[in-house]
Parts: C-alpha cells; sequence; structure tokens
C-alpha cells in the first residue's frame, strides 16, 4: 500500500532535484560570464525599469535566507549585494527577471501576487505538514503509513501549485524581450545566451521543496527577523519586515 506513496513522494523530490540543480548549474556557469555591458545587476535593473517609464520601484541591497524579489505591495526590489553589485550574467539574470514583476500590474498582478503565496506554502507547507504527521503519529496513534500518505499528498499538492503558476514567471521574461532587443542590439550572442538563463530562473522556485527545512528554520521560527529585511524607518517612523 505504501508504494504508489512513496513513488509519488519520490517523483516529486525528483523534479525538484531537477529544477535545482538546473538553477544552480546555471548560476555556477553564469556567474563566471561577465555582463555584456559594464553595468551592474542594480543598476540593468534601473536601465530596465526607466525604459518602462516605472518610477515607483525602490531597489533594496539585502543579504538574507530570502532574497532576490520582487515585493508587489511595497514597491521595493530586494537584491542581495552580490547581485546589486555584480557585473556578471548572473547578477543580470535574477535582477532583470525580479525587475520584470514590478511591470505586472492590473490584472497580472493577482496572479502575481498568488504565484508569491504559493511560493511560501512551499518554502514552509512540508514542514508543518511533517510535524502534524508526527503528532498524530505520536498522539492519536494514527497508522504510519496514513500519516506518511497524508505528507505526500501535501508535498504533491505544493508541488502542484508551484508548477500551475510558473506562468507568472515566464511572463516577466516575456517583458524584458522589448529592452533585451534595444540594450543588446549589437550583442545578439549575449542575447540569446542571457534569455536561456532567463528561463532557468524562471523555475528556481520550484525546487523549493526541497528547501522547506533551510526556510523555515532561518526565516520562519521566533528569531530569525534579523534575516528579514528592514527599511530604515520611513516617514511614519516604523519599521517595515518582509511579508515573504
Amino acid at each position: 500500500m505504501l508504494v504508489i506513496p512513496i513513488l509519488i513522494l519520490t517523483l516529486c523530490v525528483g523534479i525538484c532535484r531537477w529544477a535545482s540543480g538546473r538553477f544552480n548549474a546555471m548560476l555556477t556557469h553564469a556567474s563566471k560570464e561577465p555582463a555584456a555591458t559594464a553595468h551592474s545587476g542594480a543598476e540593468i535593473a534601473k536601465l530596465f525599469l526607466a525604459f518602462e517609464e516605472i518610477r515607483d520601484v525602490e531597489i533594496v541591497e539585502h543579504n538574507g535566507t530570502v532574497t532576490n524579489y520582487f515585493d508587489p505591495t511595497r514597491r521595493r526590489l530586494f537584491l542581495s549585494s552580490e547581485v546589486a553589485r555584480g557585473t556578471s550574467m548572473a547578477s543580470w539574470t535574477l535582477a532583470l527577471h525580479e525587475a520584470a514583476h514590478a511591470t505586472q500590474t492590473g490584472e497580472m498582478l493577482g496572479d502575481l501576487r498568488w504565484r508569491q503565496s504559493v511560493i511560501k506554502m512551499t518554502r514552509y507547507g512540508p514542514i508543518f505538514a511533517a510535524l502534524a504527521a508526527a503528532l498524530m503519529m505520536f498522539f492519536m496513534k494514527f497508522p504510519p503509513r496514513f500519516a506518511l500518505i497524508g505528507f505526500g499528498a501535501m508535498c504533491v499538492i505544493f508541488l502542484l501549485l508551484n508548477a500551475g503558476t510558473l506562468a507568472v514567471e515566464f511572463n516577466a521574461n516575456a517583458r524584458l524581450r522589448r529592452f533585451l532587443e534595444k540594450h543588446l542590439n549589437h550583442r545578439s550572442s549575449a542575447h540569446e545566451r542571457l534569455e536561456g538563463y532567463l528561463s532557468r530562473a524562471a523555475t528556481r522556485e520550484l525546487g523549493d521543496l526541497l528547501s522547506s527545512p533551510r526556510y523555515f528554520f532561518f526565516s520562519a521560527l521566533p528569531g530569525s527577523s534579523s534575516n528579514r529585511p528592514l527599511k530604515t524607518k520611513p516617514e511614519s517612523g516604523k519599521d517595515e519586515s518582509d511579508p515573504r
């Protein structure tokens, strides 16, 4: 009876490992390749936002467990120092992909927010599902096979939701096309390689299921708030923490 859920769980792990490996391989290769022009990650993101006439996005350097993402609520683009200041193709890939989310307004904004909610579930849900299964076995004498089946089912749901919302990521990449065609007009080979890197960046969160323990222990537990970006006191006098 356990064969089918174990096979399904193994398939989920395989898909997540494929996505993580694909993304990490891209980072390793692209980090060694100089960017097509001398702009850093933050600078190329600013150029893109200016090209799209977007002036309400603040770029913030932040190093933590969760970084390199766009916050649509506060209209902030959080980039690690390595990405913000880097001049490699890897820096460009992450900065441009996340900056492109700033153009997803109107109906696409709802899709973006749902996508980010799904990412949260993928990152933190598996640990809570595992804890729930363990508690049911310990306190409710739940049969281990049913607990395993329940845990596997939750992981499958998280993975399907994640895969089902990937269109938001590829839509962001598509919004970079006009800018890249103009900025890399005479660098067609660099343009082609960058598009390949962006495609891999679009699926990076598909592997977050395997990183659930890391996200849980370093950004979800009490006392881990130091890993979250804080703005230096806005005019209201209140600090704002990372909503993700």
